[in-house]
Order: C-alpha cells, then sequence, then structure tokens
C-alpha cells in the first residue's frame, strides 16, 4: 500500500466521493502511485452498496494534469510506453468498467491525460470558470501522440470534427463550449459547485441513468465530405518534421470514427503510436518548455498570492477595453470582480482602475491600483502607473506585457500578473521604458523578412523559409492581425537600412498575402533570423528588461511560435550554434550591425543562457547550419535551406537545467 495518501474518501449516503489532491503541488498529477491508489480503493468498495461514483479535485485551480509527460520524459524506447502506461490503463479502465455510473465533477483546468480520464467516466460535470478549462496538449504543446484512448473515444463521444480540433489544433474549451461540443453533460456556477453536483447526481439515480459505455457512441451529424480532405491539406502545411506524428493521430481518429465501439486492437494501436512519436528527438526537445513555463511563471511571481478578492473597475467608454472588460467577465475569473466606472469598488476590496494611457488625467481614488492601457499605440511614457500592452488580444492570442513603472510596488504588477494569468492571458513583466518588449521581439523576427522582401526577394520563399525552421503559425497572420502603419514603426529600427515607412508598409502587404506552398527556403534568411532573434535576447537580458531566460523562451513561444522542436530560444541559441551562423554578405544585408554586435559579444562571453548538462554525442544541427555548411564554399550565394531530420534536431530535455 503507497504511504502517501492521494485520494480522500468521503461516503454522501450511497454515493461514493473520491477526491484526488497531489501534495506540495498547486495541481493534481494521475501518477503510478495515483493509479495504484485508485486501483485499491476501488478493488476494496462495498459495490452493493455504491450506487454511483464521483472523482472531484481538492484544488480549485486543477482537475487532473496527468502522467504523459513524466512518462514521455523517460521513455528511451517505443516498447517502453506499453509498460509505462500499463498502470494507469488499468485505473482508467477501471473506472469505466466500474458497475455504477462514475462522475467526473471538474473544477479547475483538465489536461492531456485529464481529459482522458474523464473520457473514462460516464458522465462529466463542469464548473463555470475560466480555470476550468479542456486542452489536449499532447500533440499542440509536445508533439507525440496520446496514450490513454482519445483518438479512439473522442470522435465517438463528439464526432470527428470536434475531436480533430481538440486533439490535432490544441484548442482550448472553456466549461460552456466543452457543453456545447458535447464534452461534459453540466456547467455549474463555481459559488455552489459541490451542491450542483450533489443535485445531478441525485436525479441520475432517481432516473435510474445507465452507465454510458455499456451503450454505442451516440449519432452525430455527418462529416463534410471535404472535411479529411481539408484537414489532410492543412498537416501538409506544417513543418515537414511535424507531419508524420500528426497524420498518424488524424488516421487513428479516421477509423475509430467510423467504428460504434472501440476494441483492445484499437487501443493498443494508440500505444504504439504513442510509442513511436514520444521517443522521436523532436518531441523530446518540445519537453523542455513545460519545464520552461513553470520556472518562468515562479520568476515572475515568486509565490505572490493574489488577494481574496480582486475588483477591476474598467473604462469602457473605450472600445477596446469594453471588449476587454466583456471578456474578463465572460472568463468568470475565480476571486474576480468586474464592473465599469464610474462605479465604485466594495469598501475595503483591493481594485484596480483600468483605463486608456492618459498622463493628464486626474487623480484615482485613494487606494487603487491604475493600471493604465496601451492596447495599440506604440509608444510607453515614462508615468508611475502599471502599464499593460496587449496588441493581438483581438486576433486571440492573449499575449499581455505588463511593466511596473519606477514608483510602483513590485507586488502590484506581480498582483496583475497572477490575475491575467489565471483568467488565461499570457503576461510578461517587462522594466521597458522605450519601446514595448513585444514590439522589440516582433520586430526582431520580422525584420529580416521585410529586409528580404525590399531586397528583392519573394515574399513566399520568406514565409517557406520560417515554416521549414519550424514555425507553425505563419508570420503572415501576425501582420494582418496589427495596424500596419504601427507595425511598419516597429520594423523600421531592425532593418540594415533607413528605410521610408511606405516601402516597409508595401512589403509587410505583400508577406501578408503571399502563399508560401511550393516555395523553397533560404539559408541566409534563416540565419538572419536567428541572428536578429539573438539580438533581441541579449539586449533583453543585459538590460534587464526581461527578467530570466525562461521568461524570454515563454514570450517567444507565444508570440512568434518558436518552434517547439528546438526546445525554447535561449536553449536552442547556444554559444557553439551562434558561432555557427555564418556572417556571409547574404546574412548581413538583411541585418542592422547591433544584432551581429550582439552575436560576437555572446559567442565571447564564454558562457550559454542555460548550463549545459554535457557535451553532446554528435555536433547538433539546425536547418540553417546544415544549409550553410553545405555552401561555405560559395558563401555569397543563397541556397534553399532543407529541414533536417528528427535525428538532428536538438538534444533531449534533460540538457535544460536552470
Amino acid at each position: 500500500m503507497s504511504t502517501t495518501k492521494l485520494f480522500g474518501t468521503q461516503w454522501a449516503g450511497d454515493v461514493l466521493v473520491l477526491t484526488l489532491d497531489t501534495p506540495g503541488c498547486d495541481f493534481n498529477i494521475f501518477s503510478h502511485e495515483a493509479a495504484v491508489q485508485l486501483l485499491e480503493l476501488l478493488e476494496g468498495v462495498d459495490r452493493e452498496r455504491v450506487r454511483a461514483l464521483v472523482i472531484r479535485s481538492a484544488k480549485p485551480g486543477s482537475f487532473i494534469n496527468g502522467v504523459g509527460l513524466m512518462m514521455a520524459g523517460t521513455a528511451q524506447a517505443p516498447e517502453d510506453i506499453p509498460r509505462m502506461t500499463e498502470t494507469v490503463t488499468r485505473a482508467y479502465r477501471a473506472v469505466r468498467e466500474f458497475p455504477a455510473p462514475t462522475i467526473a465533477a471538474i473544477r479547475g483546468n483538465c489536461y492531456g491525460c485529464g481529459v482522458e480520464f474523464s473520457l473514462h467516466c460516464d458522465y462529466r460535470v463542469a464548473a463555470r470558470t475560466y480555470e476550468t478549462h479542456f486542452y489536449m496538449t499532447e500533440i499542440a504543446e509536445y508533439l507525440f501522440i496520446p496514450a490513454f484512448g482519445s483518438t479512439q473515444d473522442l470522435p465517438r463521444l463528439i464526432g470527428l470534427e470536434s475531436a480533430t480540433e481538440a486533439l490535432l489544433w490544441g484548442q482550448r474549451w472553456s466549461a460552456p463550449e466543452a457543453m456545447r461540443r458535447g464534452l461534459v453533460d453540466a456547467c455549474f456556477d463555481d459559488a455552489d459547485f459541490d451542491g450542483s453536483v450533489t443535485r445531478f447526481v441525485d436525479a441520475l439515480l432517481e432516473s435510474g441513468a445507465p452507465k454510458r459505455w455499456q451503450v454505442d457512441a451516440p449519432a452525430r451529424a455527418p462529416v463534410p465530405a471535404d472535411f479529411e480532405a481539408n484537414t489532410r491539406a492543412r498537416i501538409a502545411s506544417l513543418p515537414p518534421s511535424y507531419q508524420p506524428v500528426y497524420t498518424e493521430c488524424f488516421d487513428l481518429m479516421m477509423h475509430a470514427s467510423r467504428r460504434a465501439r472501440a476494441d483492445a486492437a484499437d487501443y493498443q494501436r494508440e500505444v504504439e503510436a504513442c510509442g513511436r512519436s514520444v521517443v522521436n528527438p523532436i518531441a523530446k526537445a518540445a519537453l523542455s518548455i513545460f519545464f520552461v513555463k513553470r520556472l518562468a511563471q515562479h520568476h515572475s511571481l515568486r509565490e505572490h498570492e493574489l488577494p481574496p478578492l480582486t475588483h477591476w473597475v474598467i473604462d469602457t467608454e473605450d472600445a477596446r477595453l469594453a471588449a476587454f472588460a466583456e471578456e474578463l467577465r465572460t472568463r468568470r475569473v475565480r476571486g474576480l470582480s468586474v464592473e465599469v466606472a464610474p462605479r465604485t469598488p466594495p469598501p475595503g476590496a483591493p481594485a484596480v482602475h483600468v483605463a486608456r494611457y492618459a498622463p493628464e488625467r486626474g487623480p484615482l481614488p485613494e487606494g487603487t491600483v491604475s493600471l493604465a492601457v496601451d492596447l495599440v499605440e506604440r509608444v510607453l511614457l515614462g508615468a508611475s502607473d502599471l502599464v499593460m500592452y496587449a496588441p493581438l488580444l483581438e486576433a486571440g492570442l492573449p499575449v499581455v506585457e505588463v511593466r511596473a513603472g519606477k514608483d510602483q510596488p513590485p507586488d502590484a504588477a506581480r498582483g496583475v500578473f497572477a490575475l491575467l494569468h489565471r483568467a488565461g492571458f499570457h503576461p510578461v513583466l517587462s522594466r521597458s521604458t522605450e519601446e514595448p518588449v513585444l514590439n522589440a521581439l516582433l520586430g526582431a523576427y520580422l525584420g529580416p523578412l521585410v529586409a528580404h522582401v525590399l531586397a528583392g526577394g519573394g515574399a513566399r520563399d520568406a514565409l517557406a523559409t520560417v515554416r521549414t525552421i519550424g514555425f507553425v503559425r505563419s508570420p503572415a497572420e501576425l501582420i494582418r492581425a496589427l495596424p500596419r502603419a504601427t507595425l511598419a514603426q516597429v520594423v523600421a529600427p531592425h532593418l540594415p537600412a533607413v528605410t521610408l515607412l511606405k516601402r516597409i508598409d508595401r512589403a509587410l502587404e505583400t508577406l501578408a498575402n503571399a502563399d508560401p506552398r511550393g516555395a523553397k527556403g533560404s539559408a541566409p534568411l534563416a540565419d538572419a533570423v536567428l541572428i536578429s532573434l539573438l539580438g533581441f535576447t541579449t539586449r533583453a537580458l543585459a538590460e534587464r528588461t526581461l527578467g530570466h531566460p525562461t521568461v524570454v523562451d515563454v514570450l517567444a513561444r507565444e508570440l512568434i511560435d518558436f518552434p517547439l522542436g528546438y526546445g525554447s530560444l535561449c536553449r536552442y541559441l547556444t554559444r557553439e550554434r551562434a558561432a555557427r551562423l555564418l556572417t556571409s554578405e547574404a546574412v548581413r544585408a538583411l541585418l542592422p550591425r547591433a544584432p551581429m554586435l550582439a552575436l560576437e559579444a555572446f559567442v565571447s562571453a564564454g558562457r550559454d543562457f542555460y548550463p549545459q548538462a554535457k557535451p553532446a554525442a554528435r555536433p547538433v544541427t539546425s536547418a540553417p547550419a546544415v544549409a550553410l555548411a553545405a555552401a561555405a564554399q560559395a558563401p555569397s550565394t543563397a541556397r534553399p535551406v532543407s529541414e533536417p531530420q528528427a535525428s538532428e534536431s536538438p538534444s533531449s530535455s534533460r540538457d535544460l537545467h536552470v
């Protein structure tokens, strides 16, 4: 018997309630130990007494986040996965085969293996808060196929189209959206969640509702005739090294969608596919982003806790702020009340006043924290306010920069950061006194692409270059999402020469409308993009605009979609790799002098962003380095860049030591 008790047990009449609580952690992990304990509990219970089984979490912000990452990080060969998953699979199956109806009471985020656990329950109910959302992380974040039945169960439960959006494309669903899709059966207000679950279970028992897994999958609307072709075309547009795992996962779902029930062979095929994908070096590299995100959050918050209630008063005379207020209200963030100006916060409640940045405005009520918001404009003035910069919210990219003024205590910024993080945004704390750090990163990323077009290069080749490096999101999406005049000003400092804004605007327009299909990338342009990103990184850390390499990595991942297959920006850009970014004339022509100087300083500084555990057994090469090494005898000739095979991807995440 395990020594650490992970499940609390409680009887409510003839209903057994099991409550998972992973100790010393703010989220639940369904570990091997948890699986063993659950098996022991279910085998030892008086089954004649139990009329219903409810499984819930003791943590309001987390239901179950699974065990997949631990499994993926330690697997060394495909055959390891069936052995590693065996106990957890038996526990999941024990829930499915339990004779009484089983109900997953989901309060808090439900990721990956947690979603798969809920699929083994007969019924799912969820709390109506933003923290309660559903996200299949395995492919979207870590590039491996799930192992606990979702490729077979999701298409049958919610239909092939919705299953594809969740599993392949990583859509995050709120509790109401999950109910609309058929993933959950009911949503309840958070304030009375436990009482609502009790009433739901009582109604099930009174109606004699059956166990769901004793019946065939529900009837679904026919899948459009072109759905498969469109999905496969979208997979073909991904970086080539990503395509095999996406294709195999989609094949498994297609097979499931044609059958009313799965058999043991279907689930075994999924486990074997997981084993093949999880040991791929590109998936091993992608695992490091999880640890990077956790470290970045710890660095930004440093155990900072929100007050019991945070009250935001938002000036909704501004249309953008009105939309922001509505989004916050819709997300139903635990511990947050949102009002519109000029209503007064409750007496004694910590308050944040949100308004368009306006230095000339009068003083705010005593005791409030001023959060000046700049959603569009480029310049952050030297105010004492907190400043939030969120240029891409309307485009569905919730990256938010929070800057604390010199007169603001650090906890004020961290409180705003914590609330935005809880609400599902991707906040970053900066100390920028000039342009927003978001703009600096966008300019560093887009600058070489614009320079390539201004020099007569093809926009199609520019987009193909970043796709070949491994960027999934096209830079054309970012360009289309931002006001063109503002973006031209952002890009201008990152060009090799002073250029009229009208010319930059035309180059951006060309990139926004280009179709990269059939085009080939350029090795010099790929290296110029990496050098430019390196210049941004070294400056942000040297000037302490961003406080830690993990913060840079999270920002690069969320804002520009830095490739998962390279782990993270700061981990990928080692001094060894930076030295191999050859400075041919073709590369120099695409960059201003500053990032080249940053490259030289970084190489000569004598240390990487992250210490390396040990030298690689063989040189680790990137797509640009491979192409440029081949082109070394003719450095002035731009050659197509070819993406590395999986074996050329960066080494596994255990090299990351922070």
